[in-house]
């Protein structure tokens, strides 16, 4: 079950869903299954349009969104001691042609954003970068955050590397090895990876670690117009990404 889980978290996406009930509308056509392949068809275009316009992604969004409000000011100065604020890795680009903060991305520079956030709100604390490399890059990941973190007014000194891990699972688990799981943890990453990532810290042991969600997709705004809810691809992405953390989820249960 946990692998077949993991083989449909890999390759489930919108436009996946929708060949494939294309194929099967136009193979049952051949077949003059006419009805089944009628059913299929529809079917396409039923998921396409719920997909692609906003409602039913944003809704799915907020259900994981939601599960962990943004880390106030007030919170985040009545945490006393020393705190590890770990920046989640989500891939970067190894081109030293430009800068670091632009290497890691939009992802991961609005995780390190919040992170640096409530490092500046606190007393006594470093931030953790985490995330390993491809093997013909000479940088991890976990190395251009840093770098990205100190071209942002970061002490050197205060940022602390995992260079290994390459998953959430890893990174929690590297984490209570390399640091053990007593210390005060603040966890960095998008509010809609935010459910699991808690779910893979707690199982390595941390008892309350902290939530400080960012990069909201499904953020409620002021303007309701008719532009909004007209089909995008944005939505379909916005789409692909919820299917990626429900499945994620379920996989982690396993």
């Amino acid at each position: 079950m946990y692998f077949f889980v993991n083989a449909l978290k890999e390759a489930a996406s919108v436009l996946n869903l929708f060949l494939f009930m294309l194929l099967a509308a136009f193979i049952f056509y051949r077949f003059q299954k006419k009805r089944t392949a009628k059913f299929f068809f529809i079917s396409a275009l039923i998921l396409l349009l719920l997909t692609s316009t906003n409602y039913l992604p944003a809704f799915l969004a907020k259900k994981l969104e939601n599960k962990y409000p943004p880390l106030s000011e007030a919170v985040i100065k009545n945490i006393r001691g020393k705190v590890y604020i770990h920046v989640l890795g989500s891939g970067y680009t190894a081109n030293k042609n430009i800068p670091p903060n632009a290497q890691i991305g939009l992802v991961a520079l609005g995780r390190l954003a919040e992170a640096i956030r409530v490092y500046r709100l606190m007393d006594s604390a470093v931030i953790v970068c985490s995330g390993n490399g491809p093997k013909e890059s000479k940088e991890t990941q976990a190395q251009v955050t840093k770098k990205a973190a100190v071209a942002l007014g970061i002490p050197a000194e205060s940022v602390l590397e995992l260079n290994t891990p390459s998953t959430t699972l890893e990174e929690a688990n590297d984490l209570a090895a390399q640091y053990g799981n007593n210390i005060q943890l603040v966890i960095a990453t998008d509010a809609i990876h935010m459910p699991r990532a808690m779910r893979f810290f707690k199982a390595a042991g941390f008892v309350n670690p902290v939530a400080a969600p960012t990069n909201f997709k499904a953020a409620e705004t002021t303007e309701d117009n008719f532009i909004k809810w007209l089909p995008t691809m944005s939505n379909v992405a916005l789409t692909n990404y919820v299917l990626h953390e429900y499945l994620g989820n379920i996989k982690a249960a396993l």
